[in-house]
């Protein structure tokens, strides 16, 4: 059973989150950062660059990489790049051959060729992320592996293009290969709206077709849900003492 933490809100989501990513960073180490888009992420991102955190972290040795992205350029609003640039990177000292973001400037199966083609030259031995942030959609979905689409089935590459019929669009994103090889995964919850699909995937039938995100299980590392209390009310209350808050 993955590891499940309460907190009163989105911003304490966000707060354990950055503790996480201070623990985990080793004195002089190089550190791999996968990111996510959302709301939460957001939060998280504009925590990292205040202080105690902008001060606890390694800043030349960080890299950043990102879990999924939407095919637009990285000046658009819907770039995942973008909100990470203007809420994280420009404002912290991060070397730029250290950001590794997904072209999606390009058509997406020539993107996420480039990518998975870059992340095995940074990655020679084997893929892994020290920490990889992912979160969840209504739907089950988690990083652009959304439910009944072919990227559930990619067993070797580590990035994809990830048609997505209902959004009549494709989007590149990681595979479970890439995701479960992590070194450490937070999945950050956030919202009433999100209530009910977070026990049904914690708690009901395993259905990973349905509900990409279950099939998220690091093969070696660690996986921590960080969940904010709206969104953890749907929970069986007999599950409850699993839970803490606070960070």
């Amino acid at each position: 059973m993955p590891s499940i933490h309460i907190y009163p809100n989105a911003r304490a989501v966000a707060r354990a989150a950055a503790h996480h990513i201070v623990e985990s960073q080793l004195p002089g180490q190089p550190f791999r950062l996968a990111l996510s888009g959302g709301s939460t992420p957001r939060l998280l991102y504009q925590l990292l660059v205040q202080p105690p955190y902008v001060n606890a972290i390694d800043w030349p040795q960080i890299e950043l990489f990102w879990g999924d992205e939407r095919p637009v350029p990285p000046e658009h609003p819907d770039s995942n790049y973008r909100m990470a640039y203007e809420a994280l990177i420009q404002h912290v000292p991060i070397l730029p051959a250290h950001i590794h973001r997904i072209q999606a400037e390009l058509p997406p199966e020539q993107a996420a060729d480039a990518y998975d083609q870059h992340l095995h030259k940074n990655f020679p031995n084997t893929l892994a992320f020290d920490v990889l942030l992912l979160g969840m959609g209504a739907d089950g979905h988690t990083a652009s592996l959304f439910p009944h689409t072919a990227a559930l089935h990619e067993n070797s590459r580590w990035c994809v293009a990830n048609h997505i019929p209902t959004l009549k669009t494709s989007r590149i994103t990681l595979t479970y290969p890439a995701i479960n090889a992590a070194k450490k995964i937070l999945v950050l919850v956030t919202g009433a709206a999100k209530a009910s699909m977070l026990s049904r995937v914690l708690y009901g039938a395993y259905e990973p077709e349905e509900l990409p995100i279950q099939a998220v299980k690091p093969n070696h590392g660690e996986l921590l849900w960080l969940i904010d209390e709206v969104a953890a009310s749907a929970l069986p209350p007999n599950k409850k003492h699993r839970h803490h808050g606070g960070v």
